[in-house]
């Protein structure tokens, strides 16, 4: 994507206005509870998701790893209220987005319930512990994104990837996080020790206002300016039946320069 894309450079950006639409009609009716953040916050990791799930959508489909009647499988941790699933089922008619999440918070079964009345049987959930569930799953994952509080998923869902397969998860503060990414005991630092991903780059989304009602922000109005990062299966952590391997559909030099930010991604 060039500097200056924006989603709409990507997708008809009606179908996911109505369904983000339907998800703020539920989520407003429960002003009490803890509604987590979204996708919605990171625009540039919008983009740069779309663009990546059409890319690697065009490769399975040339290794005849999908065909017209086959759909290209999202697992995703972490439903919240349910942007990311939107986006994933707005990107392509061919996206099915199975969700990992307990679907705790009051508002996540109608919120899910009502994305599926708008997207039909493509978005599908898988209820419970996602640190167990995505284990016993036994379905492997075109696209993986790893947005949960199990300190787990990442590695769980590589677990489910054939080599070419696009890792990516949420946004953070840091990425040396003792969590997700690069901190001595984080899962993506795992990954590489044991070289079940390569081709790690990661992003600087621009400063933005986070509103105080949001989860994320405990209270407090605050600016912030999240990373994240996307890396590459080499499919040698998968386990179960091996999936063919699909040629790697981006490198740095697809992505705007001034997204781009160094990471030291060896422990």
């Amino acid at each position: 994507p060039r500097c200056n894309a924006t989603i709409g450079s990507y997708m008809d950006e009606g179908m996911l206005e109505d369904s983000w639409q339907l998800i703020n009609n539920i989520t407003s009716l429960y002003p009490e509870s803890d509604v987590s953040g979204g996708i919605f916050l990171y625009p540039r990791q919008m983009i740069l998701l779309t663009y990546l799930v059409q890319r690697q959508i065009i490769a399975f489909m040339a290794e005849n790893i999908l065909t017209s009647d086959t759909p290209f499988r999202i697992c995703e941790t972490g439903f919240g209220s349910g942007h990311s699933a939107a986006l994933f089922l707005s990107s392509a008619p061919n996206i099915e987005v199975v969700t990992f999440d307990r679907f705790d918070r009051p508002y996540q079964s109608a919120s899910f319930t009502a994305l599926q009345g708008y997207f039909g049987k493509r978005l599908k959930r898988v209820v419970g512990n996602s640190c167990s569930t995505v284990k016993a799953f036994g379905r492997t994952c075109h696209f993986v994104h790893g947005s949960s509080l199990c300190k787990t998923d990442n590695i769980d869902l590589i677990h489910k990837s054939g080599a070419g397969v696009t890792l990516t998860s949420t946004a953070m503060e840091s990425l040396h996080d003792e969590s997700v990414y690069f901190g001595k005991t984080a899962q993506w630092t795992s990954l590489v020790q044991k070289r079940c991903i390569e081709e790690i780059t990661c992003f600087e989304e621009e400063e933005r206002t986070l509103d105080a009602s949001l989860y994320l922000a405990r209270g407090k109005k605050q600016q912030i300016s999240h990373k994240f990062c996307f890396a590459v299966s080499t499919g040698t952590c998968m386990t179960g039946s091996k999936q063919r391997p699909v040629p790697k559909t981006w490198n740095k030099s697809h992505f705007c320069p001034n997204w781009i930010v160094p990471v030291n991604a060896t422990q």
